[in-house]
């Protein structure tokens, strides 16, 4: 029968642990309160120190010392080996000695069977079913002389270490001291494992808190909570290896297909504003007037002075004054060109619709005779029916876009419908947008709706392959992980 040193302080005949052939009085409840202070003095003892090794030897010290033993030795057993932790009276420094292994031997032996041992053998367990082996405490005995005992120590079915006690001169060590030493240490055993576990590393901690909690799980009220977790680690394991469509998403404007700006052709003022933003035109609608009054006035004097150079030709010619003649000519060609670019200028001078648009930027209602110099942009158009998309993809996603991969768009003014999309130009260039850098996706539309507008803003995403969903879930913090590392070395 293993005995389980550390379990709760027994309440009651039926809960105290007796080996076999033991007397019935040792499992007396009275017995058991009258150990009761000297284990709770050991375990204030215990519980004084700061270290494992302090702990154990103010334990052995005080069992030596208050319950008539020549010495006390106690021992961790772990990874199916045990060492010697304390001694009340034995140099530990020198492992390869003869004595602490024939402790250790002992003690390996109390712990392999799962009973307190002795030597001399207990009289009143002669009569024993099953006789434990005391091979290695009838060694100890022959050496070191008197009596000595071992009692295993454990807690909740897991053996913890062991206890040997020597007694030179004295009464051998029967069944009841034994268990006299098992109620002492009742209190004392679960805090020294406490401090023992503390001391492991980190690894054997996880690792036996997750054998403890297999084992918990293993019960059968644990059922349905095993169930969960199965649950939970067949959709984890799903969600790691299933390759699924993997999308990347971002930020998503619509433009229009071609784009045209409408520039001042001349210096001058504003006459006159046809349009506003969001208006319709159709190809050649005035859009715009340019004050031609100064123009107009550099028209008739190009005009007289062409009808006086014509007059002087027609004079020269009369006389017959050749130089006159060519002289009159040179000036009724100035004169034309000077006149023919008037003309271009005023007819300039009227800005229209190059093809039917939409005007998306401009509104020069507010402007009227606002001084403009050749060049400034007066306004922006974008045709009508036909649409570009715009998606601006994160530097860390760009590497999986190609063109020809479909995608979809929600719009932020229509968020219940979508749009079809299809990859055709990629950026070469990133741009630096709310502090992180992002690539141009351009894309067109598979059926372009009739509610679009140049200007609406919305979220794309792409289809770029196949990718368990737990890594395209974690691969971004994965990435700029390596990049802080990567950083930090350099």
């Amino acid at each position: 029968m293993t005995i389980a040193v550390g379990e709760p302080f027994p309440r009651g005949g039926s809960d105290v642990l007796r080996r076999p052939g033991a007397p019935a009085n040792e499992s007396d409840p009275a017995s058991a309160l009258d150990l009761a202070p000297a284990a709770l003095a050991l375990y204030a003892k215990v519980l004084s120190a700061t270290t494992l090794q302090s702990a154990a030897h103010a334990l052995v010290a005080a069992l030596a010392n208050d319950f008539g033993f020549s010495r006390a030795s106690i021992a961790v057993h772990e990874n199916g080996r045990t060492r010697l932790l304390a001694s009340s009276n034995l140099d530990t420094a020198n492992a390869q000695a003869e004595l602490p292994q024939r402790l250790l031997g002992a003690m390996d032996e109390a712990i392999e069977q799962g009973v307190s041992l002795a030597w001399p053998p207990p009289v009143d367990m002669s009569g024993a079913q099953s006789d434990p082996i005391r091979f290695e405490q009838q060694a100890l005995h022959s050496q070191v002389g008197g009596a000595v005992g071992t009692v295993p120590l454990g807690l909740g079915g897991e053996v913890f270490g062991a206890l040997c006690v020597e007694r030179r001169d004295g009464p051998p060590i029967g069944s009841a001291e034994l268990d006299r030493l098992e109620r002492l240490l009742v209190l004392a055993v679960p805090a020294l494992r406490w401090m023992h576990h503390g001391t492991q590393p980190w690894h054997r901690r996880v690792r036996r808190e997750l054998v403890q909690h297999w084992v918990a799980l293993r019960q059968p009220e644990r059922r349905t909570k095993r169930r969960v977790l199965v649950a939970v680690g067949l959709m984890t394991l799903f969600l790691a290896v299933a390759p699924l469509e993997h999308d990347v998403s971002g930020r998503a404007r619509v433009e229009g297909a071609e784009q045209r700006v409408l520039a001042a052709p001349t210096d001058g003022f504003v006459k006159t504003a046809h349009v506003r933003p969001g208006d319709q035109v159709k190809a050649g609608d005035a859009l715009v007037d340019l004050l031609d009054g100064e123009l107009r006035l550099e028209r008739e004097r190009w005009s007289s002075q062409l009808a006086q150079h014509e007059n002087a030709y027609a004079a020269a010619m009369a006389t017959s004054d050749r130089a006159a003649v060519a002289t009159s000519l040179a000036r009724i060609s100035e004169a034309q060109a000077q006149l023919g670019l008037v003309d271009e200028q005023l007819v300039r001078g009227r800005v229209v619709a190059p093809f039917d648009a939409l005007v998306i930027q401009g509104d020069l209602s507010q402007s009227i005779g606002a001084p403009v110099r050749q060049g400034d942009t007066l306004l922006r158009l974008a045709t009508t029916g036909r649409y570009r998309v715009i998606v601006e993809i994160d530097e860390v996603d760009i590497a999986g876009v190609r063109p020809g991969q479909a995608g979809r768009m929600a719009l932020s003014s229509l968020p219940w419908g979508g749009e079809d999309l299809l990859v055709e130009r990629i950026a070469p260039l990133a741009k630096a947008v709310d502090g992180r850098n992002v690539f141009e996706v351009e894309a067109r539309l598979v059926a372009p709706g009739s509610e679009l507008r140049p200007g609406l803003l919305g979220r794309a995403e792409l289809t770029v392959g196949r990718m368990p969903p737990l890594w395209a879930w974690t691969r971004h913090a994965l990435y700029r992980l390596r990049v802080a590392w990567w950083s930090w070395l350099g």
